[in-house]
């Protein structure tokens, strides 16, 4: 009897010490959006979603992220789009989902947190709206000399990422070098 009480002393001072370092439990996704042209209003289709996610530890000089998983998928011919998530996480030091929105010849969203996205002045210059836990995520068409001139062009996914989990981002972001004639 001794033993077991011991054990959940042990156990308790155990959650005290690592809650600062991640979550007991917490549900990762699913994240559900819809991409419009920012000026006509319509859906987009063909808009490639990239989450992605890391691993939080702690460290002297602050957390220190490492790549974990990324996941991806386009837009339908609707502009919605879902990215399912990593479900249930229990004593998780996994970051909530960064993300990345990009289609070529429109501006793009991120990387950054999913949950930036409700801020003003977050991810995104004008404001996204929410329909409950959906996005409605505005993307504005950019002109030939805009994008040329843009030192916004998509940050490449995470090297880390195994190619197949980043295939689809990578053929827009190289659709868009070769409209630029950059390839």
């Amino acid at each position: 009897m001794r033993n077991k009480g011991f054990l959940i002393k042990c156990f308790i001072v155990y959650l005290i010490f690592t809650s600062g370092c991640g979550f007991i439990a917490w549900r990762d996704g699913p994240y559900k959006g819809k991409v419009i042209d920012a000026e006509t209003g319509k859906p987009l289709e063909g808009v490639v979603v990239l989450g992605v996610w890391y691993k939080e530890l702690p460290s002297p000089g602050g957390t220190v992220g490492s790549y974990f998983d990324a996941q991806e998928t386009v837009t339908n011919k609707n502009g919605d789009f879902k990215v399912k998530g990593l479900g249930l996480q229990i004593f998780s030091t996994v970051s909530e989902m960064h993300v990345l929105i990009f289609k070529a010849g429109y501006e793009y969203v991120g990387p950054g947190l999913w949950e930036s996205l409700k801020l003003d002045g977050g991810l995104m210059k004008k404001k996204v709206a929410w329909e409950g836990e959906k996005a409605i995520i505005p993307l504005r068409k950019l002109t030939m000399e805009e994008r040329n001139k843009s030192e916004t062009f998509p940050s490449s996914p995470p090297t880390e990422a195994p190619e197949e989990k980043i295939r689809l981002m990578m053929k827009e972001i190289h659709r868009e070098r070769q409209e630029r004639g950059l390839e």
